[in-house]
């Protein structure tokens, strides 16, 4: 179990705004964890907000915190739901990174011009493999997409536990809003089964589309 929480614990240190999408899995307000983790409610909002950096102790602190919320809830193992959450992040990350390298190599494998506007282009079968490079700790063993939807099922690599990674539309919403943050640039993600794919997009499997500005 200690190793599981160096994890998050390493990756609130690396990046305290995870903490707002780990309080909003939990459904806990700010002033509970900062309660629970013995912080102040105006110190882990700067740390949510990026303006102060946390130390290790901090981010053992809150990680404990988290832990203290989830087993007022009776969950069976509080741990792996953080890890959960913290793979569902770095998903998102990767994607992230992923769309920018395409836009920046101007990758002609993924993306494309129609009628003057440009699209990244990815079908399962490109996604999943691009994925499998990416996750480190995660094995990915398949990728399903279905309309406005991302599912990913993998495990751990350290202890060979299943795990579903699954993006919604306010996951796939706010994985734009992230990318506009960090990159400055404006992107839409679109989610087709194979059979809801446009025409104009000359694609014949499951596949995101991202517009791009």
């Amino acid at each position: 179990m200690y190793d599981k929480l160096e994890i998050i614990e390493r990756a609130i240190l690396l990046n305290p705004m995870y903490i707002q999408i780990f309080r909003e899995r939990l459904k806990i307000t700010q002033s509970k964890l900062a309660k629970e983790s013995g912080i102040s409610q105006s110190h882990l909002s700067m740390l949510e907000k990026g303006k102060r950096k946390p130390t290790k102790l901090i981010a053992a602190a809150i990680t404990y915190g988290l832990l203290k919320c989830f087993s007022e809830r009776n969950i069976k193992n509080p741990v792996y739901e953080l890890l959960d959450t913290l793979s569902l992040l770095k998903f998102e990350d990767n994607l992230i990174e992923l769309i920018n390298n395409i836009i920046l190599e101007e990758n002609r494998t993924f993306l494309r011009y129609i009628n003057g506007h440009s699209y990244i282009i990815l079908d399962k079968n490109n996604l999943l493999r691009e994925m499998r490079n990416k996750l480190k700790v995660i094995e990915i063993i398949d990728i399903v997409l279905s309309r406005g939807k991302i599912v990913a099922y993998g495990k751990y690599i350290e202890d060979n536990k299943d795990v579903i990674i699954e993006l919604d539309c306010s996951d796939i919403r706010r994985l734009e809003k992230k990318f506009y943050e960090k990159y400055n640039k404006k992107i839409i993600i679109q989610v087709f089964p194979k059979g809801e794919v446009p025409p104009i997009y000359n694609i014949e499997d499951n596949c995101i589309i991202v517009h791009c500005w």
